[in-house]
C-alpha cells in the first residue's frame, strides 16, 4: 500500500486560503499521501490558519514545493486526474474517485501520478484543463453541488487509499510516458501540421482536439518515440523531396 501511495502527487492550482491548504495536509497526512506541489499559492508555510488547520501534518508543508504553472507543477509525472465538477466541451467520460483510485492503483510501479485541484473559485482554465489524462466528478446531491477545497481532496484521497489498502483489483497497466514526452509529441504533430499549412488557429478547434485526444491515450515512452520518429519523417520528405520537386520544376 505504501509503494502505492508514495507514487501519487497532489497538486493544488493556486489556492488562496491558507487555512485551506492546511486542511489539505491534514486529510493526505491521514491517508498516507506525502507529496504536494502548489502552482502560485498564496504565503502559507508560517500562516497561523495553515499550521491550526494542518496539525501534525507540518512536514508534507515542509517537504511541498511551488511552481509558476500547472504545466511546470507536473514535470515528471505520467498520469493526470483533475477533480472538477464542471463539464463542458473539453472535459468528458468523468471518473467516480472510486473509478480513478482503481486505475491510480493498477499503473506501473514507479510511474508518478497527479491529482490535480483547482482554484477554489474558478477552478482550472482550459488550457490547464487539456494537461488532464483523466477527468473525475464527485457525485453529489443539490442543484448547486460544490465542495470546499480540503473536502474534495479528502473524498478522492479516501477512495484511493480504500484502493491501496484493498490492493487493487486490476492487472497492472504498462507504464505510460511522462507528461513533458506527450507535450512535446503535440507540439510536433502540431508544428507538422502548421508546416503543411492547414487552416486553422493557435489553440483553435482542431489544436484542442489533437491536445484531448493525445492526452487521452494510454501511450508509453516507446510508443511516443514512434509517433516522434512519424514526424520527423513526414518534415524531412516535406522539406527535402518536395523542395527538391519544386527546384526540378522551375523553367
Amino acid at each position: 500500500m505504501k509503494q502505492i501511495l508514495e507514487r501519487v502527487y497532489v497538486v493544488l492550482v493556486e489556492p488562496k486560503g491558507p487555512g485551506n491548504i492546511g486542511s489539505v495536509v491534514r486529510a493526505m497526512k491521514n491517508m498516507g499521501l506525502a507529496h504536494l506541489r502548489l502552482v502560485n499559492p498564496v504565503p502559507f508555510r508560517d500562516h497561523a490558519d495553515q499550521k491550526k488547520m494542518g496539525y501534525r501534518s507540518q512536514e508534507i508543508i515542509e517537504a511541498a514545493q511551488e511552481f509558476p504553472s500547472l504545466s511546470a507543477a507536473l514535470q515528471g509525472i505520467s498520469q493526470v486526474y483533475l477533480a472538477t465538477a464542471k463539464a463542458g466541451k473539453w472535459k468528458r467520460d468523468f471518473l467516480s474517485p472510486e473509478q480513478a483510485a482503481a486505475q491510480v492503483v493498477a499503473s506501473a510501479p514507479g510511474e508518478k501520478i497527479a491529482l490535480v485541484f483547482g482554484r477554489e473559485d474558478k477552478g482550472v482554465n482550459t488550457d490547464e484543463s487539456q494537461l488532464a489524462n483523466f477527468f473525475v466528478r464527485i457525485p453529489m446531491a443539490g442543484t448547486y453541488p460544490s465542495l470546499n477545497l480540503s473536502q474534495a481532496v479528502m473524498v478522492v484521497v479516501y477512495e484511493l487509499f480504500k484502493a491501496a489498502l484493498a490492493g487493487g483489483g486490476r492487472p497492472e497497466l504498462p507504464r505510460m510516458a511522462d507528461k513533458r514526452a506527450f507535450e512535446r509529441i503535440i507540439d510536433n504533430m502540431w508544428d507538422l501540421m502548421k508546416g503543411l499549412e492547414v487552416r486553422e488557429p493557435e489553440n483553435g478547434l482542431f489544436h484542442r482536439s489533437l491536445k484531448r485526444a493525445v492526452s487521452r491515450t494510454r501511450w508509453t515512452s516507446a510508443d511516443v518515440a514512434v509517433f516522434d520518429r512519424f514526424c520527423k519523417q513526414v518534415r524531412w520528405y516535406k522539406e527535402a523531396r518536395c523542395r527538391g520537386r519544386k527546384e526540378e520544376e522551375k523553367p
